[in-house]
């Protein structure tokens, strides 16, 4: 579903509560998404541009972010990983909770 961005003025992607466990969405724009609740376990985000994503209880347990961009701590503080979530290099793991 896409949803007019309050930022941009474009469409963003909204996929809350969605099922999209192991799915492939590396090089994805992504920003302004609403990923709120979606389950995202071993899906692949690499490259996937995240900026201004909101990611309240996303689940990226086994999900590969490497590469991602513009993606904070703040982010991924709302969201569920595990130690199989693999993080891009400029996030330090140990700033975030397990859930």
């Amino acid at each position: 579903m896409l949803a007019k961005s309050k930022h941009s003025g474009g469409p963003r992607l909204d996929i809350h509560g969605a099922f999209v466990r192991r799915a492939n969405l590396s090089g994805a724009s992504l920003r302004s998404a609403i990923l709120d609740g979606a389950d995202a376990t071993n899906a692949l985000f690499k490259d996937a541009d995240f900026a201004e994503a909101s990611m309240k209880g996303t689940i990226l347990r086994g999900a590969d972010l490497s590469g991602a961009k513009n993606l904070t701590i703040d982010q991924l503080s709302l969201a569920v990983i595990d130690a199989s979530t693999i993080l891009p290099g400029y996030i330090d793991r140990s700033r975030l909770i397990s859930k």
